[in-house]
């Protein structure tokens, strides 16, 4: 009979019918060597009532110990743990959409006034105030986080009532779809490449402090390490660079100083704050100014081009071929290709494809080509499509063109 026990080798627990075992023998000993502890009996369902309870408990311990280990835990248990050694779980961040704001008269929109997309998703100004009469390049973020799209020339209804104000539109760009919070076995991964990346330990401990700025999404901190000179990064030697995602995208003067001030608090970074999107000070501990620096991501448009070639083939060509090809690769690379600093690969674009004909959800593809650019659907191409440190891959439903040869 296994007991509940903690030894060198682990936790071990019991079943439920171990426990009632142990409470059966307790039972006869206390009572009698021939009191009746089976189900059929008043001793034995009270035993059996109390083994169900304590073998659930021993599985809420058990969960307890494995939460020790950051390999096991999960959720803010899983948060608390990589807190530890200055990992931080990336968070959810907000759609963004440009689009142009028209009033006809007099009247003023503020940050945090609403529209609402065709499905009900509510929007709030981000680069306010605007006010009329005018038309106005404006930025509106969800007010909920997470994936949330809204094609070019999607329909917009007026939340907020403004004086004057009388449409949003975005005749020419998708939003850039939020992200949802970072999954358990993303953050593990990510924990585990900062712990075995060499001399990250300073870069750590000003991502962690970093991303407890209000206003800070997400934040990565590079250095370079190698040598005299400048990296391929851009970064001089000894120096780090700070790279953030802020609501709103382009931090006001209140936010760039708290991020200037939580850089310089966290320390040990072992060299200078490099950046060139926004420079700064921060006070030290003998009242002195520090500079400061920090930069932003850099959203990038990725052009896809696809040809679907169907000639020669036996089987049946799909309808609307084009379009559900194009939908697809739009929808999964909005959520898997957008990473900082992603590279574009155009195999991983074809694995899509391939997918969709393995699941029978298209048919009558026999080869597909597929070409990345960053400056226009007709090129320049290249594979790997290079996306460097400070810039995250954006996705527009014009920027993806599927054709069919038959």
């Amino acid at each position: 009979m296994t007991d509940f026990i903690l030894t060198p080798s682990g936790l071990s627990t019991q079943t439920q019918e171990e426990v009632k075992a142990v409470i059966d023998a307790k039972i006869r000993a206390t009572f009698g060597i021939n009191t009746n502890t089976q189900l059929s009996s008043g001793f034995g369902q009270l035993s059996n009532i109390f083994a169900e309870l304590l073998a659930l408990q021993q599985q809420v311990q058990l969960s307890v110990y494995r939460s020790f280990d950051p390999s096991a835990a999960t959720g803010v248990i899983l948060d608390q743990r990589a807190a530890l050694t200055g990992s931080t779980r990336d968070g959810a961040t907000s759609s963004e959409v440009d689009g142009l704001l028209t009033f006809s008269g007099v009247g003023t929109m503020d940050d945090g006034d609403l529209i609402a997309d065709d499905n009900g998703n509510e929007w709030e100004l981000a680069n306010g105030p605007h006010t009329g009469p005018g038309v106005f390049a404006a930025t509106f973020t969800t007010v909920n986080t997470g994936p949330i799209t809204a094609l070019a020339n999607t329909p917009w209804t007026l939340v907020t009532v403004v004086a004057g104000l009388d449409s949003f539109t975005n005749p020419t760009d998708d939003a850039d779809p939020g992200r949802d919070q970072q999954s358990d076995p993303q953050f593990r991964v990510d924990r585990q490449i900062e712990l075995y990346s060499a001399n990250v330990g300073g870069l750590l401990a000003i991502r962690a402090v970093v991303n407890k700025v209000t206003g800070v999404e997400t934040c990565r901190v590079y250095h370079n390490p190698t040598g005299p000179g400048v990296d391929a990064n851009g970064i001089p030697f000894k120096a780090f660079n700070v790279v953030v995602s802020t609501n709103p995208s382009t931090p006001g003067a209140a936010l760039q100083q708290s991020i200037f001030d939580a850089i310089l608090s966290a320390l040990g970074a072992g060299g200078a704050a490099y950046g060139t999107d926004f420079t700064g000070t921060a006070e030290d501990a003998e009242g002195g100014l520090e500079p400061i620096a920090f930069d932003t991501e850099d959203g990038v448009d990725i052009y896809v081009s696809i040809v679907l070639v169907t000639t020669d083939t036996e089987q049946s060509i799909s309808t609307n071929l084009s379009e559900t090809v194009r939908t697809a690769v739009l929808e999964y690379a909005q959520i898997n290709f957008t990473g900082l600093g992603q590279n574009q690969l155009e195999p991983e674009y074809i694995g899509i494809i391939a997918a969709l004909q393995a699941s029978g959800e298209i048919s009558g593809v026999v080869n597909v080509l597929v070409q990345l650019s960053r400056v226009a659907i007709t090129g320049p191409f290249f594979n790997p499509l290079e996306i460097n440190i400070r810039e995250r891959p954006s996705f527009e439903s014009g920027n993806i063109v599927a054709a069919v040869t038959l």
